[in-house]
């Protein structure tokens, strides 16, 4: 998988996230008008319950890092200057949107020094309910090195069914007493939110060791290319029919082995490919947007393709100065250049 397979998947899942989180509210009716409907439930909705953006980012993180353990360029440091760099831009952004915060919702932000510095850490979400990944994310990138010489001694497959039944363990406690008592910023949520990356990242990490030792053979996608967008939605419609976290990774690498062999136009996939460069920081805003700060604003437009247009044009937008600015203080930051 290329760079730009990599960027274009990143984009294909920064269009699912902007999605989900538009559109799966059971009470959608209340806040839009959509046209189309199956029984009584809207179809933008039941579509939704098919995007889980975040297993496609675990593994395209998997993939990526994998491909710097094997190349001998996978270390603490250049995780340390690679999350710092991420978290540039987070602060970045929430200077900016909490600036903003103060004034549109002052009730909410900026909170008390507490509040300030757990959510300035990402330890807590609760400025931008949406950063929840964040926190455990950098757990998961600082300790990959290790979690690839566990992969390395237990080899693919036991690595895949271990952490493929801590994954579904952890699906289960999360649902049946995290989510019920709302216990999202305790310290046993982050270990277990911890644990259950581990599975889609390490799809991700052994797809990229049988794609180096050349043992993905998707021939007969390669023989019969009009087959993969028959294949694609009918992924889709079964994902929309079997909507549970513990089947998500697995319809995510249908959709990533079908999308590398799907013929998209040029001008989609360009589109695409600036979408997935964006995306950082496209997920780190929208949610500003369409939940906390101009929630009003984005679902005034009412019909579900206007308030999606809406949403992806301002979160792009706004992507290129605070990009253009966190470049600027990375460059300025000696231990940051390469």
């Amino acid at each position: 998988m290329t760079k730009e397979q990599t960027n274009m998947l990143k984009g294909v899942a920064i269009l699912m996230m902007l999605f989900l989180h538009l559109f799966n509210n059971p009470e959608l009716n209340s806040i839009c008008e959509p046209w189309i409907y199956i029984g009584d439930h809207p179809l933008v909705n039941i579509l939704s319950r098919a995007s889980n953006p975040v297993d496609i980012f675990l593994m395209l993180s998997g993939y990526g890092l994998s491909y710097s353990y094997s190349h001998k360029k996978l270390s603490i440091g250049r995780q340390t200057k690679r999350l710092l760099q991420l978290y540039i831009h987070y602060w970045i952004i929430l200077l900016i949107f909490v600036g903003i915060g103060c004034f549109v919702r002052p009730d909410r932000y900026p909170g008390n020094l507490s509040t300030i510095v757990l959510n300035f850490t990402s330890i807590s979400s609760s400025y931008n309910s949406e950063t929840w990944f964040l926190f455990p994310y950098m757990l998961l990138s600082f300790t990959a090195l290790w979690v690839f010489k566990a992969v390395d001694r237990m080899g693919n497959v036991l690595s895949l069914i271990v952490s493929g039944l801590l994954y579904v363990a952890g699906c289960y406690i999360v649902s049946r007493y995290i989510a019920s008592a709302k216990a999202y910023s305790t310290w046993y949520n982050y270990l277990l939110t911890y644990i259950n990356f581990l599975f889609p990242f390490i799809i991700g990490a052994v797809f990229h060791r049988l794609v180096e030792k050349g043992k993905v053979n998707m021939s007969v996608l390669k023989r019969y290319p009009s087959l993969v967008p028959f294949l694609l939605v009918g992924a889709v419609v079964m994902h929309c029919l079997l909507s549970n976290a513990v089947v998500g990774p697995f319809f995510q690498i249908i959709y990533i082995l079908l999308l590398l062999h799907i013929r998209i136009p040029a001008f989609i996939n360009k589109g695409l490919l600036s979408l997935g460069k964006h995306s950082m920081v496209m997920w780190l805003t929208h949610s500003f947007f369409c939940y906390h700060l101009f929630h009003d604003f984005i679902y005034g437009f009412r019909y579900p393709l206007l308030i999606y247009v809406v949403l992806l044009v301002i979160s792009y937008a706004v992507s290129f100065p605070i990009m253009f600015f966190a470049k600027q203080v990375i460059g300025r930051v000696s231990y940051l250049r390469v």
